[in-house]
């Protein structure tokens, strides 16, 4: 198709303003929803990261260190169950050698209250402000790790609201009777030996929904119910009253916890298919930045990839 002058103006202008550096999510980013959805549930245009968990029969026992396939292994029935919704769950307590169809969080923007495990800090050397998959087995004893930036990269504090910078929608497969819990939880930094608290906002997805919903409501964070007279420490960090219970909402790498993870409480569903989607127009903007520098590599002049990239985001 033929482009006018002003067009192509516009699209060099909008790829010049574009950066090759990583872009850390905002608190202040407002995810307004999807304005079109397709017909598989998942919102239109492209997505930043894609991401498979597969439940198998068996439990694997290779090593998955460091693994780039977009895909996390996970029992296909497991037992790993929160009892107390919004509260203490110390059966799901990292270490031990159980923590089976535990997904640990790897902190991508700076490393704060994530996953204590030394690949996780040699992973984001590399990885800044990004998704991805650095231990795919979440069948053994030691669960899976996977790198996410911060929601709320500007504050770590409960007591001050946040607006995530992406969203995770979700789609099931599979045989229609099964299906997976997904709860996040952490451990307690206040407390000696540090209790396990789980959200009471997770989320049970069946394979014979199909189509794809917005699970960041039970990914992003995690609504606990704090006794203040029996969590003293744990309530004045959070900012919540010691004298009382209250709920709150506490979102990803929060400074009061560590050792984030998504509890992933399978009964016989086989995949589900996770897409991450960013509110950063500097996010989407270093997308086509990609693009361009490859389709440069391969064609030449910046006015191919320009009209390449007009089309390919058209028929998308």
């Amino acid at each position: 198709m033929h482009k006018s002058p002003i067009a192509l103006l516009a699209a060099v202008a909008f790829l010049a303003a574009c950066s090759d550096s990583p872009t850390t999510p905002s608190k202040a980013s407002n995810l307004a929803g999807p304005s079109k959805l397709l017909g598989n549930g998942f919102p239109s245009g492209g997505h930043d990261y894609h991401l498979n968990v597969i439940g198998v029969p068996k439990d694997k026992n290779v090593a998955m260190d460091n693994s780039d396939g977009h895909r996390i292994f996970v029992r296909l029935n497991s037992t790993n169950v929160v009892t107390a919704p919004g509260g203490k769950n110390n059966q799901l307590a990292k270490g031990g050698g159980d923590d089976q169809n535990h997904i640990y969080l790897c902190n991508s923007t700076n490393g704060l209250n994530d996953v204590t495990d030394p690949r996780c800090d040699a992973w984001r050397e590399t990885h800044a402000n990004q998704f991805g998959v650095i231990d795919a087995n979440a069948t053994d004893g030691d669960g899976a790790i996977f790198g996410v930036p911060d929601p709320c990269a500007d504050d770590n504090l409960a007591s001050t609201a946040c607006t995530p910078g992406y969203s995770v929608w979700a789609r099931t497969h599979g045989f229609p009777r099964g299906s997976a819990t997904l709860t996040t939880c952490a451990t307690d930094t206040t407390a000696t030996g540090g209790d396990t608290w789980c959200g009471s906002n997770g989320i049970t997805l069946y394979a014979k929904q199909k189509k794809a919903v917005d699970i960041s409501g039970a990914l992003l964070h995690m609504s606990l119910t704090i006794d203040g007279t029996q969590n003293t420490a744990l309530a004045g960090c959070l900012g919540t009253t010691t004298t009382g219970i209250a709920t709150i909402d506490v979102y990803l790498f929060d400074d009061c916890f560590q050792n984030y993870f998504w509890n992933y409480d399978n009964n016989g569903l086989k995949l589900m298919e996770l897409r991450f989607y960013s509110d950063s127009s500097a996010l989407r903007c270093s997308r086509r930045q990609r693009a361009r520098t490859h389709a440069q590599q391969l064609s030449g002049p910046l006015i191919v990839p320009l009209m390449q990239l007009g089309h390919r985001s058209r028929t998308r």
